[in-house]
Order: C-alpha cells, then sequence, then structure tokens
C-alpha cells in the first residue's frame, strides 16, 4: 500500500473546495514539474457505521494521492512548511496538512508502512492544537500547538504504537473513540483506506495547472 494521505473533518467537503483552499496555500512554484494531486472525498458518513460503539456524529473524508516521489520539491517542502508553523513541529509536509487550517476542526492522518513512519494532527480554528510523529517505535515528535517535545526511544507513549497513534487522533476529532483490539486494531489502516475506496477519485493538479484553471482554459477555447 502506498502512504495513505487523509483529511477528516465533521462539516461538509468536496474536492472543488479542497482544490480552492490548496490554491490559497500553495505556490505552484514550491512542486515539482511533474507533480499531479488527486482526492476522494466521501461522506457524509457514521463512525458508528463503521466500529461498534462508534458515535453517530456525520463525518466528512478525503484521501489525497500524489506520486511516490512526492508532490513538493525539497525548497518546496521547506517553503510550505515556513506556513502556519508547520516547519517547527517535525512532521511530513503533504497537501492535507496545508488545508486543515481551512475548517474549524480537522484531522489529518499521514501512514506509510514503507517508512514505518505514523503522525496524526489536529487543527480547530485554523490553529495547529496538536499532532503526533511516531517513526518505527524508536522517535517520537509531539507537539501542542506551541512546544515540540522529541523523544529518542520514547519514554511514555500512552497510544503504545502507530495505530494508537491514529486513534488518538481520531479522539481529539470527535471527542471520545470505542476502544478497537484485536483484529480490528489490526485492520484499522485498511478500514481507513476503505473510507474513500468507492468514491470518484478527482484530479486537482496536473500539467501544471489546477483544475479550475484547466477548465477555465478550455472553456475560452
Amino acid at each position: 500500500m502506498n502512504d495513505l494521505v487523509q483529511l477528516h473533518t465533521c462539516e461538509p467537503i468536496d474536492a472543488g473546495r479542497i482544490e480552492r483552499e490548496l490554491r490559497t496555500r500553495v505556490d505552484t512554484r514550491w512542486l515539482h514539474r511533474w507533480a499531479r494531486l488527486s482526492v476522494a472525498v466521501t461522506g457524509p458518513w457514521r463512525p458508528a457505521d463503521i466500529w461498534p460503539g462508534g458515535l453517530e456524529r456525520l463525518v466528512w473524508s478525503a484521501t489525497f494521492s500524489y506520486p511516490d516521489g512526492g508532490f513538493f520539491t525539497e525548497a518546496g517542502e521547506h517553503a510550505a512548511g515556513e506556513q502556519n508553523g508547520l516547519a517547527r513541529r517535525q512532521a511530513p509536509i503533504h497537501p492535507a496538512e496545508m488545508v486543515g487550517p481551512a475548517f474549524s476542526a480537522a484531522l489529518v492522518l499521514w501512514h506509510s508502512d514503507a517508512g514505518r513512519t505514523t503522525c496524526a494532527s489536529m487543527w480547530r480554528q485554523r490553529h495547529l492544537r496538536w499532532s503526533l510523529r511516531l517513526d518505527d517505535g524508536q522517535r517520537l515528535a509531539r507537539c501542542d500547538g506551541e512546544r515540540v517535545v522529541i523523544e529518542a526511544p520514547p519514554r511514555h507513549l500512552p497510544e503504545v504504537d502507530r495505530v494508537g497513534v491514529l486513534i488518538g487522533g481520531w479522539t481529539r476529532l470527535l471527542g471520545e473513540f470505542p476502544a478497537i483490539e484485536g483484529r480490528e486494531r489490526l485492520m484499522f489502516v485498511d478500514t481507513l483506506e476503505a473510507l474513500t475506496a468507492e468514491a470518484k477519485t478527482e484530479s486537482l493538479y496536473a500539467g501544471g495547472a489546477w483544475a479550475g484553471e484547466r477548465v477555465r482554459a478550455y472553456a475560452r477555447g
């Protein structure tokens, strides 16, 4: 499985809104010349429909896809990281993280099996309130929105493991989350990936232009 990059929020979202928010926050000079970006959006859905004991609250989810080589150049990632104070928390910079501040509350998740790294961050009222990154169980970077604490190896990790980091993010978004054990815990990442598996994948950026720009150019003939 490729890296899983997702945004979850309790307010309606669609591909068009995500693109518009990205266009206000991302300078195309930061991107690889071959950069592509697409998104699949689903919702509303209810956690109770997925996990027994989950809330009946409505949630919308978006899964972001881009080439394995990344979306931002090295210099572009540095520039993007300077926005909204993202660089200081020592967590990955990716498209989902760039639009987190656009929502009243948003959970952003990044999970990499290849890198054995997981990061979750919580945005409220356009500010980063919490983030946690765990690398192979050996290095932890925790941010409360202001201060960053690095532990290598982690001395205190109530989240236990990478799945626990993801569940911790969901708990912060919803206020509570059911206990996930056994096979449900083992398959948790696959369950998240499946949320948007049946949703239409829509291109946001390709060929050096945003989708909206391509549509306008086509209309002008």
